[in-house]
């Protein structure tokens, strides 16, 4: 009894309200144990997954598209900073991306690389670690180290999986690295590792694709054995059947020029359009006709990767097949895969580009190579362009919301993918050019300014249609 009464002072029996308590003998068991995450996800297990994981990503089409849509949607080109430091902003942005172009210490990757190959390796491995280290004339670089090589040295309750834990207050402190045979200690606020933890004091990431290591792995030798199928069938193409199932020849089964001492032991492969063979009293020939791979097997594929897809956290009418979609279901399953996106980028935001920018323009400083501003470590990140189904409604429908205040300039060249400032900067540019152009013809063909200008470029549903010729 679990000394549990009801109104009535009656003894209730523990879990017996809830159904998902009780087991039975129709169903397996089913792992209910109530631990820390450290204890659930050890390094063999971390390891383990990380490995299937790989494999999975290498070679099973629909793991590596999901995988790089995400990335692809989420990073683009490269998520890029806007300063908030006042008017020092365009000087720091300036500087970080001078050094965006080689932030990496081996020399392979961009910034903007990076920051694609942390949000794969999320999705894969689980996470990603960042060396934040500092080369000749104090000049930054980050040093990428994949999670298997993040561990610890030695058994120590204070360490879990590489990752020293602060007891008095549950931060990490460091992160221990493995050299050939030997373990580098890193200081956290030097080392940055990026994960999407589903627990509290999770230190270490897992595999996106936990959930879909059966599945898949199920999907790939069901594949295999129904090929192997197909061909078989295939191969055989017709059969000759007999009454006594005795097997000839096949001499009887073709003309006299095409026996098997001339065209081999299979001379039936010979034939061509128009031959008419000949049969004995009691034979005949079938085709082995198949229905492999029958639409109740397709249905039973995509069940299973739509499952994948699912734990990914995309639609699978996204990563598959987008034509069984109608416009309204299609516009439910972009908004869906877009959020999705959009908290990948925050994450990257969050756990790597602004601690990234805050390091990277404190060096710039002092170095000497920008100014010093209290608000340095100030930033915005500017996202890809959202993705659509319909852009010209949506284009029309954001215009009228700018024009109305509804949405703002930032906001509406955000969607785009375009830096709002740089936008400004352009529009000032090219009005500039205008205005000066318009005056050099308006002065040497002695007409109006404002005429000039429509003929340079028609700003007006009704430009002016008359003038008067200076003379």
């Amino acid at each position: 009894m679990s000394g549990l009464v009801d109104q009535h002072g009656r003894p209730v029996r523990s879990g017996s309200y809830y159904k998902g308590t009780t087991r039975g003998r129709f169903r397996g068991p089913l792992t209910n144990q109530v631990v820390d995450s450290r204890q659930t996800l050890n390094r063999y297990t971390r390891h383990t997954l990380c490995g299937y994981a790989r494999t999975l990503y290498e070679n099973y089409g629909e793991v590596r598209g999901a995988v790089d849509d995400i990335t692809r949607y989420s990073v683009g080109k490269g998520i890029r900073p806007q300063s908030q430091a006042g008017d020092l902003a365009a000087e720091y942005e300036q500087f970080f991306h001078q050094w965006a172009k080689a932030a990496d210490l081996g020399g392979q990757f961009s910034f903007w690389g990076l920051q694609k190959l942390a949000s794969k390796r999320m999705d894969v491995d689980g996470d990603l670690g960042f060396n934040m280290v500092t080369g000749k004339n104090n000049w930054p670089f980050l040093q990428p180290i994949e999670g298997h090589r993040i561990e610890s040295p030695g058994s120590d309750d204070n360490i879990h999986d590489g990752v020293a834990i602060n007891p008095a207050t549950g931060r990490p402190a460091a992160y221990f690295v493995r050299q050939n045979e030997t373990h580098k200690r890193i200081h956290a606020k030097n080392f940055i590792l990026i994960s999407d933890p589903n627990r509290v004091n999770q230190y270490r990431g897992v595999t996106a694709l936990s959930h879909a290591i059966q599945d898949v792995w199920d999907t790939g030798e069901i594949l295999d054995y129904e090929k192997v199928g197909v061909k078989a069938r295939e191969a055989i193409g017709f059969a000759l059947v007999t009454e006594g199932g005795m097997i000839d020849d096949g001499n009887d089964f073709i003309d006299e020029e095409h026996t098997a001492e001339k065209t081999g032991d299979l001379p039936w492969q010979t034939l061509q359009a128009g031959y008419i063979p000949r049969l004995k009293p009691g034979e005949s020939i079938e085709d082995l006709a198949g229905n492999r791979p029958s639409p109740t097997f397709q249905g039973f594929l995509e069940l299973l990767m739509r499952k994948t897809a699912i734990g990914l956290g995309i639609p699978f009418e996204f990563v598959w097949d987008p034509t069984n979609a109608g416009g309204a279901t299609q516009r439910a399953v972009l908004a869906k895969a877009q959020r999705k996106f959009t908290e990948r980028a925050d994450l990257l935001d969050e756990k790597f580009n602004t601690r990234v920018w805050a390091w990277v323009i404190s060096k710039g400083i002092a170095r000497g190579d920008v100014k010093h501003s209290e608000d340095f470590w100030k930033v915005k990140w500017q996202h890809p362009k959202k993705i659509t189904v319909d852009v010209g409604r949506e284009a029309k429908e954001s215009r009228e919301d700018i024009k109305l205040g509804l949405k703002t300039l930032a906001d509406d060249a955000g969607e785009r993918g375009i830096d709002w400032q740089e936008l400004r900067k352009q529009s000032e540019i090219e009005a500039l050019d205008l205005i000066r152009r318009a005056k050099a013809i308006a002065e040497s063909e002695k007409i109006p300014v404002d005429l000039a200008l429509s003929l340079l470029s028609q700003r007006s549903a009704n430009p002016p249609i008359e003038a008067k010729i200076i003379e």
